[in-house]
């Protein structure tokens, strides 16, 4: 009778399984009910699983219309406004033509116009708004494309120039950098010259001060472009600052009499720069060395005299950000102010009951702020953290808060509308994505700490929390550094391919003796320059400065490559969209940064790094070589482009090129006659010359011929042969030949002679071409079409230069 029991046991089971298993179950007996029991086991877990997946998709996809409407709700879509119209002015640069005003105010017009119409459709509404502010970016940047105009000189001249000095710069080695205004120019007359240009001087007249006239011989060049794809491109910049031509000064220069500046305001900045002059050399005297060019560049932004050792060491100790005036030295003199007109009215408590002192300490902030800028001399980083600290200090006068998020973004779109071609440059992204982080940490971690805050503690003496706060303040300093730095990273990794491993360390370090020694009593040095007083505040500023100094070095010393290597544009746009998501939303909208930027790290690792790279001038070729080095087609070329090569692609070292009949390195140059050879790592052949007689020999010998001189005969009659020629890069600019991977040469499995020819050629056929600058249309690059290179015209021979100058 125990069989019929079990049995029955194992049936009442079937009451607990669900409807079409147990049914199933139920119609078997025995054994059997077991086996289909346990097959029926792990589907039932399977479809459990995918029914959870199923609901989780739904729920988060019914989620996100919910946590939009919260953020349309919180006001947040305003933050993604400057965004926006920085993406329009972004698109706006990169336009390969120039657009016209025309289409652009049109497009905008219909647009708005379009947006008044949909007052019953408020996401429709929505969009047009978002719409309205990329076209409005558009708009911006070609308004000041057309308020700048700058003539810019196409190719290259001596001649003798008067002009008026605008301002004047010594360097580390005791040269002068002199940007002067051209009032004209003779032998030859420049029928289309620069009106402001740049010029590079060993020794200047004595008593010379800014205003002052000056004539010389001078050899002006045109601007550079990006010595590679995605670098600084000094022509862009230097058109939207007015600068034509850039130069040195052959010989002796006279001081010649001119007309004095016209306009008021032309009269006003020039007396501000005569100031700034004199309040250098006034630092100078009483802080003698490289610190008193530190001190200088925190005062009056003239940084040329620091020395590229302690260049090097601020930025691989993080510290770099320190020798440029931004956000940082602004809100330091703001807080000095503030702080020490609040402890002065402090004395005087019926005055502080009867006014609002907090306002009148942000309004008198300001103004000392506005002066630190003029003081200055109101480079661009320097007004762009002015209109961030003006909006700021304004909100406080209001009762509102100081330091927010819808102030960075009133801050941004100010800028945006008066400089939106910073937005391209390394300041403006560094800048605001660091306040950004800060601002969106900060508001984090002070919700975090208002949940679990412990109730305070009024009985500890000063003395035993002294040790704490100490510990809190360098912690602060330290958190700040680390969330700073994590997020202007992303830019620092693009601009300059350095992240500062150690930047942290640096920064918690120096900072506070910046923030005690430094600044302050930088403002209380020019507050006692009247009365003569100010070698002590100085005196105190030089100490602080050279412990900084010594901080930078011993950390940059101690510090590993931070170099990330190569970082296509498409990794930046999916690292700065991911950056946006993460810190501006304010619900779990923001979950969708991580995802973006764990795209745009794969994007970098995946990046196809150039194996040939060719300078805008068509002087110096290099290739990658297999153990991650550049071999070079000259003994000696330009230090600054191999320089930025190699911090730029990661590479080690340079490998020079050896004469006919040496011993060769895989992928080294072999020259002969003006003739250099190499072979890349597939077996490319790559051929240079600069002599026209040896034009054919390279068609002949190379696949990949680089023809670096002006003429029709600049070709090659091989179809199989990819030609750049001088023309070319004058026109485009830094060539750089993206190749396939070599094959494996230990595979097995390799062609024969007939088949390695029609991959041979394959590869070269797929080679892709990346110009630094692309098609000379926009109005900052315009200007390559006149040099006469890209007129297929040789350059001057140096009798024929020497027969223009005595004419």
């Amino acid at each position: 009778m125990e069989s019929p029991v079990a049995k029955t046991k194992t049936r009442e089971r079937l009451f607990f399984l669900p409807g079409n298993a147990s049914n199933e179950i139920a119609t078997q007996t025995g054994n059997s009910e077991l086996v289909t029991h346990n097959e029926h086991r792990f589907p039932a877990r399977l479809r459990e699983r995918k029914r959870f997946v199923r609901s989780r998709i739904q729920s988060i996809l019914l989620a996100v219309p919910t946590a939009f409407n919260s953020e349309i709700e919180r006001g947040t879509l305003f933050l993604f406004l400057p965004v926006l119209a920085g993406t329009g002015a972004i698109l706006y640069f990169n336009f390969p033509a120039e657009p016209q005003l025309s289409a652009i105010l049109s497009g905008l017009t219909f647009l708005v116009g379009c947006h008044a119409l949909a007052h019953a459709r408020p996401m429709i509404r929505l969009v047009l708004v978002l719409a309205v502010a990329i076209v409005a970016g558009m708009f911006s940047g070609k308004l000041e494309t057309i308020r700048a105009g700058t003539r810019m000189l196409g190719s290259e001249v001596t001649t003798r120039v008067t002009g008026r000095i605008v301002s004047m710069t010594k360097d580390a080695k005791g040269g002068w950098r002199v940007t002067m205004d051209v009032i004209s120019t003779e032998r030859p007359a420049l029928r289309y010259g620069p009106d402001r240009i740049v010029i590079s001087a060993k020794a200047l007249p004595r008593a010379l001060k800014n205003g002052d006239g000056l004539s010389g011989l001078v050899h002006l060049r045109p601007q550079s472009g990006p010595v590679r794809s995605g670098n600084y491109d000094f022509a862009f910049y230097n058109y939207y600052r007015g600068i034509g031509a850039n130069g040195f000064l052959l010989g002796k220069a006279d001081i010649v009499p001119v007309a004095s500046a016209a306009g008021s305001t032309t009269t006003i900045f020039m007396t501000i720069a005569d100031i700034r002059q004199q309040l250098t050399q006034r630092i100078l005297r009483n802080i003698k060395g490289e610190p008193g060019d530190i001190a200088a560049s925190l005062i009056t932004g003239q940084r040329d005299g620091i020395s590229d050792d302690t260049n090097n060491a601020m930025r691989l100790s993080g510290l770099s950000h320190i020798l440029s005036i931004s956000g940082f030295h602004m809100a330091l003199v703001a807080a000095t102010i503030m702080g020490s007109l609040r402890a002065i009215l402090a004395f005087f408590p019926g005055f502080t009951a009867r006014y609002p002192v907090k306002k009148l300490s942000a309004v008198i902030a300001l103004i000392g702020s506005a002066f630190y800028l003029l003081l200055s001399g109101a480079d661009v980083a320097a007004q762009r953290s002015f209109v961030m600290l003006a909006v700021m200090l304004l909100a406080m006068t209001v009762d509102r808060a100081a330091i927010s998020m819808r102030n960075l973004a009133i801050a941004a779109l100010i800028t945006l509308a008066i400089s939106p071609h910073e937005i391209l440059g390394p300041s403006f992204q560094m800048s605001y994505s660091a306040t950004a982080a800060l601002i969106a940490f900060y508001s984090w971690w002070s919700k975090r700490q208002g949940k679990h805050q412990p109730r305070k503690n009024t009985h500890h003496h000063l003395l035993l929390t002294l040790p704490s706060k100490a510990v809190n303040h360098i912690g602060a300093i330290a958190m700040t550094s680390l969330v700073a730095g994590s997020a202007s990273s992303i830019f620092a990794a693009y601009h300059f391919n350095n992240t500062a491993p150690f930047g942290l360390v640096g920064n918690a370090l120096a900072l506070p003796l910046i923030s005690v020694f430094v600044m302050p009593f930088a403002v209380l040095g020019l507050l006692a320059m009247p009365f003569d007083l100010d070698w002590l505040p100085f005196a105190v500023m030089g100490r602080g400065i050279e412990a900084v100094i010594a901080i930078a070095k011993m950390v940059a010393s101690r510090s590993p490559s931070g170099n990330l290597g190569l970082m296509p544009q498409a990794c930046l746009i999916f690292m700065s969209l991911g950056l946006v998501t993460l810190l501006l939303p304010s619900t779990r909208l923001r979950l969708c940064g991580p995802p973006t930027l764990l795209a745009a790290a794969i994007l970098m690792i995946a990046a196809q790094e150039p194996g040939i790279i060719i300078s805008e001038d068509g002087r110096l070729v290099a290739l990658r070589t297999a153990d991650n080095r550049l071999a070079i087609n000259r003994p000696s070329g330009s230090a600054f482009t191999l320089n930025n090569w190699q911090q730029g692609y990661g590479t080690d070292d340079v490998v020079k090129p050896v004469k006919t009949g040496a011993r060769l390195e895989e992928t080294q140059f072999e020259c002969a006659d003006r003739l250099c050879t190499a072979r890349e790592q597939g077996g490319l052949i790559v051929a240079y010359t600069d002599d026209p007689a040896q034009r054919s020999s390279a068609c002949t010998e190379g696949d990949i011929v680089i023809l670096a001189f002006a003429g029709t005969e600049a070709v090659c009659s091989d179809d199989n042969v990819l030609v750049i020629t001088k023309r070319d890069l004058a026109l485009r600019g830094t060539a750089e030949i993206i190749l396939e991977a070599p094959k494996d040469t230990d595979d097995p499995s390799l062609p024969n002679v007939a088949e390695a020819k029609v991959l041979h050629l394959q590869r070269l056929r797929s080679a892709g071409i990346a110009y630094a600058v692309g098609p000379p249309d926009r109005p900052w690059n315009s200007y390559r079409t006149h040099s006469r290179a890209a007129r297929d015209l040789d350059e001057y021979k140096s009798s024929d230069r020497a027969k223009t100058i005595v004419k």
